[in-house]
């Protein structure tokens, strides 16, 4: 008997290569004309169009790395990032006023969150609410401890005098998982089950608002008692005082109060009988409105967008309104953010934090993240309770992507004055890369191997 042959005809090497070497050439184009060409930078830095041309530019670089990262095994994310890098000086008329750079972030950031409450079915929260909380706020907390002792150890090798306070917000910074870098992934496969794939979502929204909120909590509480010791431990546990954790859930209260008035406003509009239902305007209005107005009154700002995206429920009328927010989220303000990190980073800290944000990147995946999820769902494991396969539970510690939601907290707290911030903005971007470049490949075929998905023919 013949053997058989694929429908799908091998393609030649050079025709496998031919989209890496092209985008190669265009990084190493990019840092040359960036550097080497004369006045190339100051036409973007001394003309007042200057300003225009490197919006133009972020927005082109994002439309580009989407274009090109379907024809290659590198997600958009990270080749926005290396354009940043490349094209620095560009964007320095941009990058060099942080107080407008923190702006910006704080900006995308309320609109990134209110996406992801949008995108989050609430009926699937609510169903799996009790692991998903778990995961989001007893394993966060376990992954910026356990991330921060692993870096103060790392540093200490390798002789660098970071404060303690400045690891325990480097790990929270990085501990939310991003799930607009593991949606498009899950795209990919049919699971038998759709509950992981449910919960990896909840976990990855849920998780970019409780990294927010807890970030802003070290911010303030870790600087606050930063002198009072040397190490992880001896700073973070008076952060377990009640003062702070009254602060905390305060923040909380009116964070989701005034997300609730968001929703509520959303409702009204989009359910009245009114021809207006296509128009996306409240779709970028409230979740400004909520950050800003939850931020004034004390509470979490982020939060109160999170939730007002949440607790709307897309309708039938409204479902071009949100796709169009939703793909202007992904397509837009997501790659503007990874160009901006980038652009921001220092060439030398990165040079000199790369053997340690390596080591720390990979011990992050492979021993903080399973960690997390063991612990965080003990309860769910045994028993009655019993909702998770030991496969499941795998495959739920390799769902570690780092993505928009910490890179906008770096290029935020670039302008609070925090001690170590080169080591911070350094270690930081090898961690986001790292789990970029290793996850995405990895998860779908661990999930094969554990029979829980197969992948979709294109």
């Amino acid at each position: 008997m013949p053997p058989r042959h694929s429908n799908k005809e091998e393609k030649p090497f050079l025709k496998k290569i031919a989209p890496y070497l092209l985008i190669s050439g265009v990084l190493v184009a990019s840092f040359i004309f960036s550097r080497v060409i004369p006045n190339a930078g100051a036409a973007f830095r001394t003309f007042p169009e200057g300003l225009y041309l490197t919006v133009a530019l972020i927005f082109a670089i994002g439309f580009g790395t989407r274009k090109f990262s379907k024809k290659v095994f590198i997600p958009s994310f990270v080749l926005a990032i290396l354009m940043g890098i490349a094209l620095q000086p560009l964007f320095s008329s941009l990058t060099e006023n942080f107080s407008t750079l923190s702006i910006i972030n704080e900006f995308l950031a309320a609109l990134i969150l209110f996406g992801s409450g949008v995108e989050m079915p609430w009926h699937s929260f609510k169903k799996y609410f009790g692991p998903v909380a778990s995961l989001a706020l007893f394993g966060m907390l376990v992954s910026v401890l356990v991330f921060a002792l692993i870096l103060e150890a790392l540093t200490n090798i390798a002789g660098i005098d970071i404060p303690a306070s400045s690891f325990l917000l480097m790990a929270a910074i990085l501990a939310a998982v991003e799930p607009s870098a593991i949606i498009p992934m899950f795209k990919k496969l049919r699971f038998a089950d759709r509950k992981i794939k449910d919960v990896a979502i909840a976990e990855g929204a849920v998780n970019d608002v409780t990294g927010t909120v807890i970030t802003r909590f070290f911010l303030v509480g870790a600087l606050a008692v930063s002198g009072e010791g040397k190490t992880v431990l001896d700073t973070f546990i008076p952060l377990l005082r009640r003062e702070h954790f009254d602060m905390f859930a305060l923040e909380i209260i009116w964070g989701v109060v005034v997300g609730i008035i968001g929703a509520k406003i959303l409702s009204m509009w989009y359910n009245a009988e009114t021809t207006e239902r296509d128009n996306p305007a409240l779709f970028f209005a409230v979740p400004i409105f909520s950050y800003a107005l939850g931020s004034i009154i004390g509470g979490s700002g982020y939060l109160a967008a999170f939730v007002a995206g949440l607790l709307y429920q897309t309708s039938t009328s409204t479902r071009n309104v949100a796709h169009f927010f939703e793909t202007f989220n992904s397509h837009l303000v997501v790659p503007v953010i990874f160009v901006l990190l980038g652009a921001v980073i220092p060439i030398p800290a990165l040079v000199q934090t790369a053997a340690i944000g390596i080591i720390a990147s990979l011990l992050f995946m492979f021993v903080v993240r399973p960690l997390v999820v063991f612990s965080s769902l003990v309860p769910w494991l045994f028993g009655q309770n019993r909702q998770f396969t030991f496969s499941e539970y795998l495959f739920l510690s390799t769902i570690r992507e780092t993505g928009g939601v910490s890179a906008v907290l770096l290029l935020i707290i670039a302008s609070q004055g925090v001690a170590g911030i080169d080591y911070i903005f350094g270690i930081g971007f090898w961690v986001i890369f790292m789990t970029l470049i290793v996850e995405p490949p990895l998860t779908p075929w661990l999930t094969q191997k554990l029979k829980l998905a197969e992948p979709i023919e294109e």
